[in-house]
C-alpha cells in the first residue's frame, strides 16, 4: 500500500515548445497523428499519462513519475517521429521541437493536482475554451464518453464511406501502429461534416492512451468533481521555465480561415510551401484580415 501511494502522489511534468517558436499544429490531421504516435508510444513504454495538452506551439506532459527515464524516452520517441511526419507535409527537413525540454517532478497529492490543473487548463489560458472539458484537444471529455463532440455512432447504420474509414481506423489501432497524414486524408476524403466528426471522436476512442483511472485517483474518482476542481483552480507551474505570452490561441483558429476566404489558398501547408519574400507578403495581407498579431504570424509562416 505504500508503494501504491507512493506512486499516486508523485508525477512528472514536461514541457516542450517548437524550434524557433514556429507552430507544431495546423490541421485536425496534426493533432490525430501527434495523438496516434503518442499513444503508440506510451503502450510500448509502458507508462501512465495523466494528461497531455498538445498547443499550437508548445506541448504538456504529466506523467506518473515511477520511471522517470521511461517518461522521457517516451517524450523524445513522440516527438521525433511527430517531427518526422510533420517535415513530410512541410516539404522540408531539421528541429520540430526544441533541442530540449523542461521537466519538474511533483510530490504530494496537492502538488499533483496542481499540476494536472496547469496542464488541463492551458487551452483556457489562451481562450480556446471556457472549462477543459470543452476543449477536443485536452482529450479530458474522453473520460466521460466516447463521443463527447459527436452524434452516437452506429456502424450498421453508416455510409459505405465510413464503415471503410473505421475499418481502417481499427485495422490500425489494433497493430498498434500510428495514423499518418496520407492515410488519414485517405479515409476522411468524401465524409460529411457529421461523419468527420464521429470519426475524429472514434479515432482518439481507438487510440486513447490516457490513463483517466488514475488521473481520477486524484480527485475521488469522480469525473464531475476532476472538472469541477480544473475549472476552480488554473494551476500554476514554479518549478519550469516556459516562455508564456499572454495572447488568444483564437487567431490560429482565423488564419486558414482568412486563407481561404481572401487567398484560395484551402491548405496551410500550401502557403507554408510559398518562397519567404511570398510568405512575407502574406504576413502584411493577414495581418489586416486576422486579428494576429505580427509574432503569432511569423510563428504561423516559419518566418
Amino acid at each position: 500500500m505504500e508503494g501504491r501511494n507512493a506512486i499516486q502522489s508523485t508525477a512528472v511534468h514536461i514541457y516542450s515548445r517548437a524550434e524557433n517558436g514556429y507552430l507544431l499544429f495546423y490541421t485536425i490531421t496534426d493533432f490525430l497523428v501527434f495523438f496516434t504516435i503518442a499513444s503508440v508510444t506510451a503502450r510500448k513504454r509502458g507508462i501512465s499519462i495523466l494528461g497531455v495538452s498538445p498547443m499550437f506551439d508548445h506541448l504538456h506532459y504529466v506523467a506518473d513519475a515511477f520511471s522517470r527515464k521511461e517518461v522521457f524516452d517516451f517524450v523524445r520517441d513522440t516527438e521525433s517521429q511527430y517531427a518526422i511526419e510533420l517535415n513530410k507535409e512541410l516539404g522540408s527537413s531539421g528541429r520540430v521541437f526544441h533541442k530540449s525540454f523542461g521537466s519538474s517532478i511533483k510530490r504530494g497529492e496537492k502538488a499533483v493536482r496542481t499540476v494536472c490543473s496547469y496542464c488541463y487548463n492551458n487551452p483556457g489560458e489562451k481562450k480556446l475554451c471556457n472549462r477543459a472539458e470543452e476543449y477536443r484537444w485536452t482529450f479530458l471529455a474522453y473520460a466521460n464518453s466516447n463521443h463527447p463532440f459527436s452524434e452516437p455512432l452506429k456502424k450498421e447504420s453508416s455510409s459505405a464511406k465510413m464503415r471503410r474509414a473505421i475499418k481502417w481506423v481499427d485495422k490500425y489501432s489494433d497493430l498498434n501502429y500510428p495514423m499518418n497524414h496520407k492515410i488519414l486524408r485517405m479515409i476522411f476524403r468524401g465524409l460529411s461534416q457529421k461523419e468527420t466528426q464521429q470519426l475524429i471522436d472514434y479515432i482518439i476512442v481507438s487510440y486513447n492512451f490516457i490513463d483517466y483511472k488514475s488521473l481520477l485517483s486524484h480527485y475521488g474518482n469522480s469525473y464531475a468533481q476532476a472538472c469541477l476542481a480544473f475549472a476552480s483552480n488554473q494551476g500554476s507551474e514554479y518549478d519550469l521555465r516556459e516562455e508564456f505570452f499572454y495572447d488568444s490561441h483564437q487567431a490560429y483558429l482565423q488564419i486558414p480561415m482568412a486563407l481561404k476566404k481572401y487567398h484560395r489558398i484551402q491548405n496551410p501547408y500550401d502557403a507554408l510551401r510559398l518562397p519567404v519574400a511570398n510568405r512575407a507578403e502574406l504576413l502584411c495581407d493577414l495581418m489586416m484580415e486576422t486579428g494576429a498579431t505580427k509574432e503569432q504570424l511569423r510563428k504561423y509562416l516559419r518566418l
